[in-house]
């Protein structure tokens, strides 16, 4: 009379362990999406609320004058607080902005324009080689089973 409970029982617990057990399987590549700059910390938000590359290298351009000499605390706040006012801004006052953006970027001479392209992607450059942080080539990464004799395990 127990031994069909006791099959119920062993059956509901199969089929718990093979739910949980796919439930806690990480995704595949092909069910993650990824927005283009995702992976930048930021730097694609930041960039998102530029309509072109000109605009946002001015922005980037003033907040670098703006911010010379100040401690890296007092860079990230300045920095914060003129992103909150970017997106305090509605759609006419962020148009206006960036067209005086645009406007301040043209009135550049072409050698220092050139210079700040040149420096964005010889940044960009590093940041490719370097790879993402914490992984294997970045800093922070230790392999599991590189212990203290070399990495046979214990």
């Amino acid at each position: 009379m127990k031994s069909p409970r006791f099959l119920l029982a062993a059956l509901a617990a199969g089929f718990l362990s093979t739910a949980v057990a796919a439930a806690a399987q990480p995704p595949t590549a092909d069910q993650v999406a990824v927005p283009p700059g995702g992976g930048g910390g930021g730097h694609g938000k930041l960039q998102a609320l530029f309509d072109n590359q000109e605009e946002f290298l001015m922005f980037r351009v003033q907040l670098h004058q703006a911010t010379k000499g100040m401690s890296k605390d007092q860079k990230k706040a300045y920095r914060k607080q003129q992103v909150q006012q970017i997106r305090a801004m509605n759609d006419a006052q962020k148009a206006q902005w960036r067209q005086g953006l645009l406007v301040q970027w043209n009135a550049l001479p072409d050698a220092k324009k050139n210079r700040i392209e040149q420096r964005l992607a010889s940044r960009g450059a590093r940041h490719q080689q370097s790879g993402p942080p914490g992984g294997p080539s970045g800093q922070g990464y230790m392999d599991p089973n590189s212990g203290p004799d070399g990495g046979t395990p214990q």
